[in-house]
């Protein structure tokens, strides 16, 4: 019964938070160029950049302009590509931060050192995410380089003794790793880490071509209930960990599972403006859903009128999902998981497709 009132109760909320879709977090590409060259990256980066991309001066004015239309409520994520390639960085960060708004980080790692993070701290920066994917083997095979695991280790044990704000390590799960989560979840307490987020690998980018990298429904269920069975634990050993924003499952299991319910907030509270200059709801979303770009488009305009489909999901009627009898709580789950809106998801945590 309890759980029955707080669903119903999370259910008012998102309703609210999708009437009012107040912008709040903005992801910024800012490059596309990467120093590795994972086998699972969604966005194909590499080392050289085919795309156009925003100059400096360009990101600048879109703080200015986001601080003047929306206030200095929205942080900004700055990601890649590998954002500590780009040599303006903390050009951009402290910009941000001389307009009294928030900032920070997605790293593989490879480039942070002790007088990096220094760096980056002095820029004013507030909350930083590592990807730190298991043991060396494991690590290094997913980021297709011999030294990643090494450098991520150190970028780790860097991160939990810094004085930034909110930090937290990211693991992309998938079958090679899926028997590390205990070492990973010991050596992030070990580092003093103070939270963990799991992120089941999509067949997007690279990964699509990849099937070895993607976990089955009966493996993304072992992934689920670990965390279930280990969440507690964990957190008493000083270590919080959830699974990511991906999708949904009933609102019982979800609270073991997560620290705050299931909800797809791209397009409801978060947007992205991609290295070309693209306007979408995630970084991590299919080309369907882009919604226009910056160089040509009002984007308080684009947010205004163009995310209807992201917040009304009108259109997962029409698809796979519309018989389901989770429909009216789930909504289709993340965008990122769909191509197109008349196909399946990629994914379902409560089906397999």
């Amino acid at each position: 019964m309890k759980n029955f009132f707080l669903s119903q109760i999370n259910g008012i909320y998102k309703n609210l938070e999708i009437r009012d879709h107040q912008l709040r977090y903005l992801f910024l590409e800012i490059t596309r160029l990467c120093n590795l060259n994972c086998r699972h990256c969604g966005s194909d980066c590499s080392t050289s950049v085919s795309l156009p991309e925003l100059a400096t001066d360009s990101w600048l004015k879109i703080i200015d302009y986001v601080k003047d239309i929306f206030g200095t409520g929205v942080a900004f994520i700055i990601t890649g590509g590998e954002p500590l390639v780009h040599p303006e960085l903390e050009k951009i960060g402290e910009h941000i931060s001389k307009n009294n708004m928030r900032w920070g980080i997605v790293t593989n790692g490879l480039s942070l050192t002790k007088d990096r993070l220094s760096s980056l701290i002095d820029a004013g920066i507030y909350s930083i995410t590592i990807s730190y994917d298991g043991n060396r083997e494991s690590h290094n095979y997913l980021r297709a380089a011999g030294n990643a695991h090494e450098k991520a280790s150190a970028g780790v044990a860097l991160i939990a003794e810094s004085t930034i704000p909110m930090k937290d390590a990211v693991t992309c799960v998938y079958p090679k790793n899926l028997d590390e989560l205990d070492d990973i979840a010991g050596f992030l307490v070990e580092t003093g880490m103070p939270a963990w987020r799991l992120f089941r690998i999509f067949p997007n980018g690279r990964a699509a071509g990849n099937p070895e990298l993607v976990m089955d429904y009966k493996q993304t269920w072992r992934m689920l209930n670990w965390i279930a069975e280990r969440k507690k634990y964990y957190h008493l050993k000083g270590l919080s960990i959830n699974a990511s924003c991906e999708g949904w499952v009933p609102f019982g299991f979800d609270r073991q599972i997560r620290d705050m319910p299931f909800f797809c907030r791209a397009g409801v509270n978060i947007a992205a403006i991609l290295c070309d200059g693209t306007i979408t709801g995630c970084t991590n979303n299919n080309p369907s859903f882009y919604q226009g770009s910056i160089m040509t488009d009002s984007f308080s305009q684009v947010w205004e009128e163009r995310f209807t489909d992201y917040r009304k999901r009108v259109w997962v009627k029409s698809t796979g999902c519309g018989s389901c009898k989770y429909l009216k709580q789930c909504c289709g789950g993340s965008i990122h998981l769909w191509k197109s809106k008349i196909d399946n998801p990629a994914f379902c945590y409560m089906k397999e497709i």
